[in-house]
């Protein structure tokens, strides 16, 4: 069980860190890579909740029992509370870049004016070009994201492989002690033989003796 609350306040700190990365600003591909993580991270972060959640439930004893579910609720409310705090940070920045996508295209309209009237005709409709990038970047988001959740997978997988290694080297490991100890009961067991029929050949040959030249 503390294998999953371990599990659990890794990937809170990762997602603390991120938030914190994303608050400060970074390059675009960064950044939306860095959306893309810190979203599957707090759904990821939900899920291990409410398992360690059903795990103290289940617990038979009291201490641990209360022990565990107040973790669950500390972070739950942590996790309610960088969710919230993540989706005030991705609204302000989508405005961000709203207001400069806004900003370039009137600077870009201003120039265009004064072009040719040849020059304007060629060129591509603004709402259309918008709308292709737009596109562009939600099949970008959603390839990224993709990835970052196979990466993630993996590294679940790594994880319960090396845990089920260790789990099998700690059984043969107890395996070899278990031989090692049935190995000395039986040694212990012949010599135990051994002392005893010559404790009664010995005990014979007393009583023989007393009987003979005694009796």
């Amino acid at each position: 069980m503390a294998s999953e609350y371990n599990a659990a306040q890794r990937v809170l700190h990762r997602i603390k860190q991120h938030v914190s990365e994303f608050e400060l600003g970074a390059s675009t591909s960064d950044t939306t890579v860095m959306q893309a993580a810190i979203a599957q991270d707090l759904q990821t972060l939900g899920q291990r909740i409410s398992e360690y959640r059903l795990l103290g439930r289940q617990e038979t004893n009291e201490r641990k029992h209360k022990m565990m579910l107040d973790r669950a609720a500390t972070m739950g409310d942590e996790h309610e509370q960088l969710k919230r705090r993540y989706e005030k940070l991705k609204q302000h920045k989508a405005e961000q870049a709203l207001h400069r996508n806004e900003r370039s295209e009137l600077f870009q309209r201003g120039a265009g004016a004064s072009r040719a009237p040849m020059d304007t005709a060629v060129a591509m409709d603004p709402q259309d070009e918008e709308s292709f990038w737009g596109r562009a970047e939600q099949e970008l988001d959603g390839y990224i994201a993709q990835g970052v959740a196979s990466l993630d997978n993996l590294r679940e997988q790594r994880g319960f492989l090396h845990n089920a290694h260790r789990r099998i080297l700690n059984a043969g490991e107890t395996l070899g002690l278990s031989q090692s100890v049935i190995a000395l009961i039986n040694r212990r067991t012949a010599q135990d033989k051994i002392i005893l029929g010559s404790g009664m050949v010995f005990t014979c040959i007393f009583i023989y003796a007393i009987v003979h030249y005694f009796g």
